[in-house]
């Protein structure tokens, strides 16, 4: 790789992170209301949230691309739309992970947190956080793997010189440079073993 290659690793690395995060923490409210609030409400709110996983990329990035130009043309090809794809893309990933830590931790902890004097927030900052932590760390590696290897939405949503290792390859590929093209495909084969033994660990550390 070029020094471009350098910068896609970069560029990568940042995008996934940050959608990771984003992803994750818009589930966390979907998941708090669905668990500890069940309801057909909150039963619904939570399976919306799945229809993303059933549209393809191209949809979703066409239909914020439409509605950035018509509603608030300022966010039109920026890293900040080019994010809420990501959320919205990989928002069913992060719940489905976020919702089975949640699962394991009993109501009844905050209920004792608050017999001994803390808050609602503050039994939420001081009990639960750390039980799910574990979970929340898992979604965001989930959802980071998913949006490094991601182009439809990226070609359509990113600002206009960035460049993304997934991008790189595609240029490279469909111009029938191969070889040009393998180094993108093994850098995004190492960036995803981070995440893959994070993934692994947590997967160990939830069954032991």
């Amino acid at each position: 790789m070029t020094g471009n290659g350098a910068v896609a690793v970069t560029t990568t690395l940042g995008l996934a992170i940050a959608g990771g995060v984003l992803a994750t923490a818009a589930a966390v409210p979907v998941v708090w209301l669905a668990v500890r609030h069940r309801g057909r409400l909150t039963t619904l709110i939570e399976r919306s949230t799945y229809t993303a996983s059933a549209m393809p990329g191209i949809v979703i990035a066409l239909a914020l691309v439409s509605f950035s130009i018509r509603a608030v043309p300022s966010v039109y090809q920026t890293v900040l739309l080019l994010l809420v794809g990501y959320a919205i893309l990989f928002l069913p990933r992060a719940v489905v992970s976020v919702r089975g830590t949640f699962e394991q931790v009993p109501p009844g902890l905050d209920d004792v947190a608050r017999s001994l004097g803390c808050s609602g927030p503050a039994a939420a900052v001081r009990v639960t956080f750390p039980l799910v932590l574990p979970g929340l760390a898992s979604a965001v590696a989930q959802v980071s793997l998913a949006v490094s290897t991601e182009l439809t939405a990226t070609l359509l949503l990113s600002p206009i010189g960035t460049d993304t290792l997934a991008t790189e390859f595609w240029n490279d590929a469909s111009s029938v440079a191969y070889g040009a093209a393998a180094p993108y495909a093994v850098a995004m084969i190492v960036l995803s073993v981070p995440a893959t033994w994070l993934l692994s660990r947590l997967s160990l550390g939830f069954r032991s």
